[in-house]
């Protein structure tokens, strides 16, 4: 992946601590659709892996598994302590790690728009398995359960961050309706999501993992544009109960996802 939105130590301790994790939902359909092709569960490999959050839930399901990243600041957030887990820095681009025909599931989360999908998709026909699994997916931009702080957002992401979105991130707005597979028969699901339960400071925390913003703090690093926006949420969260005390509600936030899923053909 040629674009290194994440290397910043800072921002990959951001990430790992507050970028929200897909629920038992979406690895149960992984595996589901696993056992549709051909899966022995030997050796799934989790591409563009971050600092860990899309590849340990497969550790249950396979008796390996391996997480790749560009990134080395990402790879140093990584569990440690998973026994069949191990992690390398790597471009999703270059799986000349894995022999071909070794590899039961392949999957990509969030990532699949940096990466140059005809050198990609041809390693991942290389290295799959017959009848092996490949899944693509991400989760699109939040909503919160509150009409004003969700137009607050709306401001931030639309108005404060604007001019400093990648490009590519219209096909997370997109929800990769503009990526297809190598695959023959493959499907996409749009029915699941990822919902929490979050104070304000956790999900502010979220906030501050976005690539945008730590664009925009480039050329305004004095910005208190968050914290701005950290204080309108808490003034919009924080209710009085009946002894007229104040207590800061919980967010509930919910993240749309989208998946991408084919085999490589048997034969």
């Amino acid at each position: 992946m040629g674009t290194r939105l994440f290397e910043v130590a800072k921002h990959a301790e951001l990430y790992a601590r507050f970028r929200p994790k897909y629920g038992k939902p979406v690895y149960d359909t992984i595996m589901q659709f696993c056992k549709s092709g051909k899966c022995d569960f030997d050796l799934a490999v989790d591409v563009g892996c971050g600092s860990g959050q899309s590849t340990t839930p497969l550790c249950s399901s396979f008796k390996h598994v391996i997480g790749l990243d560009v990134s080395p600041k990402q790879i140093e957030n990584s569990p440690k302590s998973v026994k069949n887990l191990t992690f390398r820095v790597s471009p999703a681009e270059d799986l000349s790690f894995l022999s071909n025909n070794s590899t039961d599931l392949i999957t990509i989360s969030q990532a699949i728009h940096w990466v140059d999908t005809t050198k990609f998709y041809k390693e991942v026909t290389r290295v799959l398995k017959p009848g092996g699994s490949l899944v693509v997916y991400g989760y699109g931009l939040n909503t919160m359960d509150n009409v004003e702080a969700q137009a607050e957002l709306d401001k931030f992401y639309n108005g404060t961050l604007r001019n400093y979105w990648d490009a590519k991130r219209r096909y997370i707005e997109n929800h990769y309706r503009d990526f297809s597979l190598p695959f023959e028969g493959w499907i996409r699901n749009d029915d699941l999501n990822i919902a929490v339960e979050w104070g304000v400071d956790e999900y502010v925390g979220y906030l501050s993992t976005w690539s945008a913003w730590h664009s925009y703090l480039k050329d305004y690093p004095t910005s208190n544009e968050l914290k701005k926006l950290s204080d309108r949420f808490k003034d919009l969260y924080t209710v009085k109960d009946e002894s007229g005390a104040e207590e800061e509600k919980t967010i509930h936030i919910v993240w749309p996802v989208f998946m991408l899923m084919g085999h490589k053909p048997v034969s």
